[in-house]
């Protein structure tokens, strides 16, 4: 597809450029080499190689994105297949994505994934990929201490999604960046409730395309922690789907991991440390728990940023 787009660019720039100066069959001109003027055409390139790629990566961007939402009648839209789903054009600039919204997205010029939204500020969508990008991860490895920071999890997911080039590249330093609406890394459980209120740990800036949840943004989605008096399942469902039953929804992995005590235990981390040396991640069950951060049958789902065009 990109060989064919580029061909047909290079015919009609070379067309409009090399028409008036007589260059014949065997004549071989570099690109960048050829007069070219930006002067009409909306682009930023100072030259025709640039243009091209240019000119190429426009045609390619409006095939990027595909949104479903689900209708008011029946609201429910896991995957973007079912009956139920509307497609939507609320990833474009000027218009607003409903948080779950389901985003097929192509993270590169040959790979998609499908995505959720966490939120939309108009101009730039964070959501979250509907299943894990990493599995069976510890947060922290070798021993029990969320004071050094999910400093284990996170360079796997940011290695696994290095080459999503059609996502932002993120600049953060968790413990002082406001992430949706708080920056601190200490979280506790009040009465079902997310509270944000101190650091357990600061970790270094990070220049990645991927980041992970934090257990604000899951609470914002509805999701209240685990009490004896809190039953699971609080939790949209696309929040706590694509873990155990993943390909019964279509997706590509069943997470069989299990725990220490055999149990299955289906779950991905946030960036939330708990009290102790537990952090806050999201279960099958559908609500915010708490884990041994050493545990090395967890995973993550990448959250990242996308401009909208």
């Amino acid at each position: 597809m990109k060989e064919r787009i580029k061909m047909i660019i290079v015919f009609i720039l070379g067309g409009i450029t090399l028409g008036g100066i007589g260059v014949y069959a065997a004549t071989i001109i570099s690109s960048i080499n050829v007069g070219y003027s930006n002067e009409n055409s909306k682009l930023v390139a100072d030259n025709v190689q640039a243009a091209i790629d240019e000119v190429y990566d426009k045609s390619f961007n409006k095939e990027l994105t595909t949104a479903y939402e689900y209708s008011e009648q029946e609201p429910k839209c896991i995957n973007g297949e079912e009956k139920t789903c509307v497609k939507t054009d609320c990833y474009k600039k000027g218009k607003t994505c409903k948080q779950g919204t389901v985003i097929k997205y192509y993270v590169n010029n040959h790979e998609f994934y499908y995505f959720y939204v966490l939120h939309d500020d108009g101009t730039t969508i964070t959501m979250q990929q509907r299943e894990n990008t990493v599995r069976n991860i510890p947060w922290h490895a070798g021993e029990q201490d969320n004071s050094k920071g999910p400093d284990t999890i996170l360079p796997a997911l940011e290695q696994a999604t290095s080459t999503w080039t059609n996502v932002n590249i993120l600049n953060y330093k968790l413990g002082e960046t406001i992430l949706y609406e708080n920056q601190y890394t200490k979280c506790s459980m009040v009465n079902g409730k997310v509270v944000c209120n101190d650091n357990t740990y600061i970790l270094g800036e990070r220049k990645a395309r991927a980041r992970i949840i934090t257990a604000l943004e899951a609470s914002n989605t509805g999701c209240l922690t685990y009490t004896q008096d809190n039953a699971d399942g609080s939790c949209p469902e696309w929040m706590y789907n694509y873990l155990l039953d993943s390909k019964t929804y279509g997706g590509s992995y069943n997470d069989t991991t299990k725990n220490v005590n055999g149990e299955d235990n289906h779950c991905y981390w946030t960036s939330s440390a708990l009290h102790s040396t537990y952090a806050m991640n999201i279960c099958r069950f559908g609500s915010i728990h708490g884990a041994y951060v050493d545990i090395n049958h967890h995973g993550a789902r990448a959250v990242v940023e996308i401009t909208k065009p």
